[in-house]
């Protein structure tokens, strides 16, 4: 309902405001583009899509926005962006709404993007944080998806030397999220959080909450194993594998930030009634440099899941079913992540221009044995050690 609701508001905004003949348009352009290569020291498995062969595809990208002021208080955005990565779709990524009665508040409905992370908005905008990418324990599209279809609140305020930014949110979100190589496509339904900043003087603190009241999963692998699982009796082993029940995520960041130097962290717990999603707890700490145009950098990061313990209880040998649902839980469940991984990534970045800059990184993985850790390891390959040195190259481009 929320979809056609907002598809109708924005449908009548635009006609609206191409409508009013002989009034001079506020329209504008803008737009930002990324140009990134990689390539992973191992040929055992592959990280982030790189493996041992250079690749520019995973994460290059052109995106062009455009904001049209209906009046002063009412205006319409919407952003199309071309993407090279397997994991995306190009298309239509941003379009939305707002009305900004006051310069303290601002409602925007439409398609937007979960605010949950520090650079959730900005994440395909690389010209805006230290990294090629954003630590990926954190910044997992696992969990963060491309947007949703709702509204959001945002109030500004000052108070003495102190800066509050509280925002709200609410909305749908139809399409895929993808475990290592599999993409499953899902509903999800009730999605709604909290953000609350504050900044003093030099330091800045960040706490978000987002809460998924339910996840409807569509696709049909899974459907099959339930149904064949609930048929043959094991109830139980079938609602581990329902993607059905709803997933909490908690927030903290913080950070210092001079002309010299800066230092940031965030970290991340979810909490959920899914196996596959329980008992993930991740963060990161940067710091940076800067020596004039130059920015030197290196960042920590770690994630945990100390769950996901889907114990395949089928017996073996009873018969050419149990079998067969055995051999299926065991596939599907290597599926799901176990992402326990340790990166140190150092990074240099030449802002040649204010719109244009170069980056470089280097950073070294460390996961654990018989775990995922974010690589995808093919079958042939599970003795692999679970440890890599992805090498990266890229410009980042705002216009």
């Amino acid at each position: 309902m929320l979809k056609y609701t907002t598809a109708a508001l924005l449908t009548l905004a635009f006609s609206a405001s191409f409508a009013v003949a002989g009034i001079p348009s506020n329209l504008e352009f803008s737009g930002f583009a990324r140009g990134i290569g990689g390539q992973l020291s191992t040929s055992e498995a592959s990280y982030a899509n790189y493996d041992n062969s250079w690749s520019f595809s995973e994460d290059s990208l052109i995106a062009l926005q455009a904001d049209y002021a209906i009046n002063n208080q009412f205006s319409v955005s919407a952003q199309g962006i071309l993407h090279s990565g397997p994991d995306r779709d190009s298309g239509l990524d941003w379009l939305y709404l707002t009305y900004q009665p006051s310069s303290s508040w601002q409602f925007n409905l439409g398609r937007l993007r979960i605010p949950v992370l520090k650079y959730s908005d900005v994440a395909d905008v690389g010209f805006s944080y230290p990294w090629l990418n954003a630590p990926e324990q954190v910044y997992s599209r696992r969990l963060f998806y491309s947007g949703y279809e709702g509204l959001n609140i945002r109030h500004k305020t000052q108070i003495k030397n102190v800066g509050f930014e509280i925002e709200g949110y609410w909305g749908d979100f139809d399409g895929e999220l993808f475990s290592g190589q599999q993409a499953f496509d899902v509903d999800i339904n009730g999605i709604y959080g909290a953000v609350l900043s504050l900044t003093y003087h030099r330091f800045h603190f960040r706490s978000s909450f987002m809460r998924v009241t339910e996840v409807v999963d569509n696709s049909v692998i899974i459907d099959q194993l339930v149904g064949g699982l609930t048929s043959a009796g094991f109830d139980e082993l079938a609602e581990k594998f329902r993607l059905d029940n709803g997933v909490s995520v908690y927030v903290f960041g913080a950070g210092y930030t001079s002309l010299d130097w800066f230092v940031s962290a965030e970290s991340m717990s979810v909490d959920s009634d899914l196996d596959v999603l329980s008992g993930i707890d991740s963060y990161y700490l940067t710091i940076g440099r800067y020596y004039n145009t130059l920015l030197f950098h290196a960042t920590i990061a770690t994630s945990r899941q100390d769950e996901n313990s889907i114990v395949n209880t089928i017996p073996l040998g009873v018969s050419p079913l149990f079998d067969l649902l055995s051999t299926t839980v065991d596939s599907i469940n290597a599926l799901f992540p176990t992402d326990d991984l340790d990166s140190l990534t150092f990074g240099v970045r030449w802002d040649y221009s204010t719109s244009l800059a170069f980056k470089t990184e280097v950073s070294f993985l460390k996961g654990k044995e018989g775990k995922t850790s974010l690589f995808y390891v093919p079958p042939e390959n599970t003795d692999f050690n679970r440890r890599a040195t992805l090498y990266q190259v890229g410009l980042e481009w705002v216009f």
